[in-house]
């Protein structure tokens, strides 16, 4: 079934805000510090290069998991069944989370310009195009959808406005409320995410169980 260019768009912008939102990795460190210690221009840097980065490995991983789903249909059924466990284990793993209150770490300052920091970091990580094959492959076999060439660069450009406007809401609310945060509202926002995958990987599997029979 054919997707639509809004359902592409929604669903590229969707994924990659809320993807972006567990405060673990070297990018959300990296924005951490500049947001608390009030250095939001080298943090919207930092943001930009790196969301340029992932959203490059995005793009590829469109093209190659789109193309193979047209090809052979076993692949659907195999991506249902690999993108329901690897949801679960990671909402596990995220509802679980925990941070163990310690004084705070102090980050090296990196030389180079903002951008090309973020993005070498973001750049230096191959594994996210798996993992953006991964999610891919979950999003086209749980909708039944295919992506024609307008919808995929749909998706990738709502990706990359995703990330953005995550890691700005992030870097704001850093800089609105940085006397505020605190270790267990940034543990509750790990576990929430946690529950969250794991609620999607169940609704993912009862489909297609119902539409196995």
């Amino acid at each position: 079934m054919a997707a639509s260019y809004p359902f592409a768009l929604v669903a590229g912008f969707a994924m990659a805000f809320f993807g972006s939102m567990p405060p673990v990795g070297p990018i959300a460190v990296l924005l951490l510090e500049r947001g608390v210690s009030g250095r939001d221009r080298e943090g919207r840097g930092i943001a930009h290069g790196a969301a340029l980065a992932e959203t490059i490995y995005c793009a590829l991983a469109m093209a190659g998991i789109s193309e193979l789903m047209q090809r052979y249909a076993v692949v659907e059924a195999i991506a249902r069944g690999m993108g329901v466990l690897v949801l679960i284990g990671l909402g596990v793993h995220f509802a679980r989370f925990r941070i163990a209150p310690r004084s705070p770490t102090v980050v090296t300052p990196v030389r180079g310009r903002p951008f090309a920091l973020g993005f070498s970091v973001s750049a230096a990580n191959p594994v996210l195009i798996i993992t953006w094959s991964g999610s891919i492959a979950t999003l086209l076999s749980f909708a039944r959808v295919r992506f024609d060439l307008a919808e995929r660069g749909l998706f990738v450009f709502g990706v990359l406005a995703g990330m953005l406007a995550w890691f700005h809401l992030f870097l704001w609310m850093l800089r609105r409320y940085r006397d505020r945060i605190t270790l267990r509202a940034a543990q509750w926002t790990v576990r929430g995410a946690g529950v969250a995958m794991i609620g999607i990987a169940l609704w993912g599997a009862r489909l297609f169980f119902l539409r196995a029979r």
